[in-house]
């Protein structure tokens, strides 16, 4: 790789612009395709795997299967190659949004529109299969959403292959150990099986906004999932390596269900004007749909019995007097005390609290998190991959003695981490406690059951991308009491 000016060239035609992301793999950088005048995208393999002695003829060899994999849902692969020593792949570009940032917008996804989406990736995990191939990547980072809705998955078989290279000058055992280079430690040879509950991993983190850590059931985070849903995920998560799985096909099929699409083969045209035969764009015979419209007509009449009913009761039991502009008012009523209001809560010291890790996170500036300046912000540890790889890192703000915590408030610059708030007088205990799984907005007040203790644990589950790595950065942080 050469440097022309501020640019970075390589094999000669290749300008690197921006990084898009780091995985097991490499890192892949947008580019200009100097010789054919189009975007792609460039994944430079890292360089401790890729300069082992003749690891760029193998990856050559074993990428040719994947170049002839084709699918509206799959992104193309373009080339392969080595410049300095380093071993690059090159794929076309795709105009969209990957689910990672997509869920760093929106937050966890309404249940129909993340089974419509994983169904589309498993699509294309379908037709990866039935070339002989694995993917070995379905991560939010590798499935993009284009501006029209449709679904391309990225980097289909480039990492199976780069193992598969790997593995031949590095092992002649059947197993990945957990030393290998990529950092794959599955255990065993993957198969399609490893595909398919990576779908799972995957919708489960689009419902609940965090990626599955012990429990595998997304209603215990969400309780809006549909239980047919979640029953798809539990199963796909908790299959054991010797239990027969879903093919990729048959798993699609059945979230297209779920989400209300129409499965393959359904009839969608209505009869031809006339009795003739009905049009339909599956080439079947297409069956008319019972009329709703009488259905409707009782939805009125239910509404004003349902009204006069109200009206009644209320009358009867002295909530309501005739008056009115409509007939009907509220009957007044003599005022109660007050009810007391929430205040804010202070604290006398917060810290980083990383009990799954080396023990700090960015310690030295947590009280920033709750010094009342939205200017200054605690940043988390860079996490390059986008994930935090452990059942979390929190917050810990110490009340200086036992009190009732009736809410809390929160600001971020950077809204679309999972967190839960626990409150308690022992600081370990309160990584394992249960609750609502939130995702940061920009600013959020919310309450909660109330809980009495000295210690108030923010526990984060997730990062996000932000302007300067993949982090969880917070402005402010406080809680409430009565």
């Amino acid at each position: 790789m050469k440097t022309e000016g501020s640019r970075a060239v390589l094999a000669g035609r290749y300008v690197l612009g921006m990084e898009l992301g780091r995985g097991g793999v490499g890192i892949a950088w947008t580019a200009t395709d100097t010789v054919l005048d189009r975007r792609v995208v460039v994944k430079l393999v890292r360089p401790e795997v890729s300069q082992q002695p003749g690891f760029a003829e193998r990856l050559s060899s074993e990428v040719r299967g994947v170049a002839r994999i084709s699918h509206p849902a799959l992104t193309r692969l373009l080339d392969v190659g080595v410049d300095g020593g380093i071993a690059y792949l090159v794929r076309e570009h795709v105009e969209g949004e990957n689910l990672r940032d997509l869920l760093a917008r929106r937050g966890p996804l309404p249940p129909q529109e993340a089974a419509r989406l994983v169904a589309s990736v498993l699509d294309a995990l379908a037709e990866i299969h039935r070339s002989g191939a694995l993917h070995l990547d379905l991560t939010p980072e590798n499935v993009i959403v284009a501006p029209d809705g449709s679904v391309r998955v990225c980097d289909a078989g480039i990492r199976a292959a780069v193992e598969a290279a790997t593995r031949q000058e590095s092992e002649s055992s059947t197993t990945i150990s957990a030393g290998h280079p990529l950092g794959a430690a599955i255990g065993a040879v993957p198969d399609e099986r490893t595909d398919v509950r990576a779908s799972g991993v995957l919708l489960f983190e689009l419902l609940t906004g965090a990626p599955p850590s012990g429990d595998p059931s997304p209603r215990a985070r969400r309780r809006q999932i549909p239980r047919e849903l979640e029953a798809v995920v539990v199963r796909t998560l908790s299959s054991e390596s010797t239990e027969p799985l879903q093919s990729a096909a048959r798993l699609a099929s059945e979230l297209r269900t779920i989400a209300g699409e129409e499965p393959e083969g359904w009839p969608v045209a209505w009869p031809a004007a006339g009795g003739g035969e009905p049009s339909s764009r599956l080439g079947r015979r297409a069956w008319p749909r019972p009329s709703v419209f009488r259905t409707w007509l009782v939805v009125p009449l239910l509404v004003a019995v349902v009204a006069a009913t109200m009206v009644a009761v209320g009358l009867s039991l002295g909530r309501l007097e005739i008056g009115g502009p409509v007939g009907v008012r509220l009957k007044p009523t003599e005022s109660s005390p007050s009810a007391s209001v929430p205040v804010p809560l202070s604290f006398a010291s917060v810290r980083a609290y990383d009990p799954l890790g080396d023990g700090v996170e960015n310690s030295s500036n947590a009280p920033l998190a709750s010094d009342g300046d939205q200017e200054t912000v605690w940043k988390s540890e860079n996490y390059y991959d986008g994930r935090l790889n452990k059942a979390g890192v929190g917050l810990l703000f110490d009340l200086g003695a036992p009190q009732t915590v009736t809410g809390f408030r929160l600001s971020t610059p950077w809204p679309g981490f999972s967190f839960r708030v626990a409150v308690g007088n022992d600081p370990a205990s309160l990584t394992a406690a249960g609750g609502i799984t939130y995702t940061a907005a920009s600013d959020m007040e919310e309450a909660i059951p109330h809980e009495t203790g000295r210690y108030v644990l923010l526990w984060f589950t997730s990062v996000v991308r932000t302007d300067d790595g993949n982090r969880i950065d917070v402005a402010e942080f406080g809680v409430l009491g009565s």
